[in-house]
């Protein structure tokens, strides 16, 4: 398949490290990136629990709470932060809304900061973020090698300005992120050992996904601003990538998955440029038509700024259940959740609501999850709409347990269960737990009652605004 493309060569990208001062402050940005990690591997010894942990939604929701109480709910501060989380929430259900298809993510902004030189986003500092990322993974070496990539990566941008070797807001900093082989391997180790679907440590190994990304710095402001499109690499591969970059003058034949991810591209071209680039020459390698990565009828018209759109407004769609997610995890970091659990929880969460969302429209469940499970809701909807309710709530549940995750928790439920209930256990719950017709109710079948002890009854009723958790001990405080 790998044939030398007969094209002009264009000399329109450049590898960062192909200018040599700029080299030379990376590597120094690598070298304390190594450190770093050789620093934590040799104080925690391995023990993942004692680790620091990346910044995610819980722990911007902390500092949300944090910033609310001691500078007030009506802050800059606090809104800034919770603006972030917001932001966080919307990202990881948009992600997960079309985990197996392609999608597009407007830029965000990132606020350059004049007296430490670093980039934040919503008042968390990027650089903060990528140093918390280094963590010591005994099982992943691949893993470990991109974190330090992308440390060196948020340092690049500010180190070309710096150097005066970008053509501010016409030139970008493109990254190319594909899943990691390993992801693939543990994915398909699993299939084959049909043992279920696991996290992946965020990667998506079912359609071999990849992530570009561009950042673009700002003059007026010193902000620099970064937009994404994922593919899924089943049609465009790492040979696929590699004929692309040398057409435009950049070959990096000698580059692996995980070096040409750390190998930052200076370039002047737009983001769905590169995309169109790619399906042409997956097109014309695989003998199809290649649109977004996908394999789309030869009379199908490739309009990417249309897909762009598409991409807006089904964002735009999902703010209600982002908003849902982001009043979820408020309420585990104000209930002092254990990172772990909280994180299982979201998790958790998340797929509760999407599965639910996608009982109205099974074409989006293959997208978000996979086909077992919208031939699963397929079945649920016949039973409810024949008036078989108890039954339909229990495949229901196991529509939930069987169900992949979005990237963390992996297979099997994590606790939760959407609970639909009719009659007297739901006038008792109304009773006891204060719980109004209107709002969302889960079970949680795992986690114990701190009053009575017990599993098994502690229940979340959860509105846009609001979360309340309750047990059936009449404890309000679980």
């Amino acid at each position: 398949m790998r044939e030398q493309l007969v094209q002009a060569i264009e000399t329109d990208y450049l590898l960062i490290d192909d200018i040599p001062e700029v080299a030379e402050a990376r590597a120094d940005e690598r070298m304390a990136a190594e450190l770093l990690l050789a620093q934590r591997r040799a104080t925690y010894s391995g023990v993942q629990a004692e680790l620091p942990n990346p910044v995610d939604a819980l722990s911007t929701a902390q500092k949300v709470l944090s910033a609310k109480q001691e500078y007030g709910e009506h802050s800059v501060v606090y809104y800034e932060l919770n603006k972030g989380l917001q932001l966080d929430c919307q990202r990881l259900v948009a992600e997960w809304y079309r985990k197996n298809k392609p999608e597009y993510f407007p830029a965000s902004r990132h606020i350059f900061n004049d007296q430490t030189e670093e980039f934040f986003s919503h008042g968390l500092s990027i650089r903060q973020m990528t140093e918390n990322a280094l963590l010591p993974i005994g099982d992943d070496p691949e893993e470990e090698q991109r974190r330090i990539n992308e440390r060196v990566e948020d340092a690049t941008p500010q180190v070309l300005r710096n150097l005066g070797k970008i053509a501010i807001g016409e030139e970008a900093v493109r990254t190319i992120s594909e899943c990691t082989d390993s992801a693939i391997a543990s994915y398909e180790e699993d299939m084959r050992m049909e043992q279920g679907h696991r996290g992946y440590r965020g990667y998506v190994p079912e359609i071999q996904k990849l992530m570009i990304r561009d950042i673009r710095l700002d003059d007026a402001s010193n902000d620099r601003f970064e937009e994404q499109v994922g593919l899924p690499g089943i049609y465009i591969t790492h040979d696929i990538i590699q004929m692309a970059l040398a057409e435009k003058g950049a070959p990096v034949d000698a580059l692996n998955k995980t070096q040409l991810h750390g190998s930052q591209l200076k370039v002047n071209d737009g983001l769905m440029d590169f995309v169109a680039q790619l399906d042409r020459i997956a097109s014309d390698q695989w003998c199809t038509n290649i649109f977004m990565g996908e394999v789309v009828p030869s009379d199908y018209v490739k309009d990417y700024e249309a897909f762009k759109q598409e991409a807006l407004e089904r964002q735009a769609g999902q703010a209600e259940i982002a908003q849902e997610v982001a009043t979820f995890v408020l309420f585990l970091a104000e209930d002092s959740t254990e990172t772990g659990e909280a994180l299982q929880l979201v998790e958790e969460f998340v797929k509760i609501k999407l599965l639910n969302a996608s009982k109205q429209d099974l074409e989006i469940a293959e997208h978000m999850f996979d086909k077992k499970t919208a031939d699963g809701l397929r079945q649920v909807m016949h039973l409810e709409n024949g008036g078989h309710h108890d039954e339909a709530i229990r495949l229901m549940q196991e529509v939930e347990q069987a169900a992949p995750g979005g990237g963390f928790c992996g297979a099997g439920s994590c606790g939760l269960e959407s609970v639909k209930l009719e009659g007297k256990e739901l006038d008792e719950l109304k009773d006891n737990l204060n719980f109004k017709g209107g709002e969302t109710l889960t079970h949680d079948t795992e986690r114990s009652c701190n009053s009575c002890k017990k599993r098994g009854g502690i229940y979340y009723s959860h509105t846009v605004a609001k979360v309340k958790k309750f047990c059936t001990c009449g404890a309000k405080q679980v």
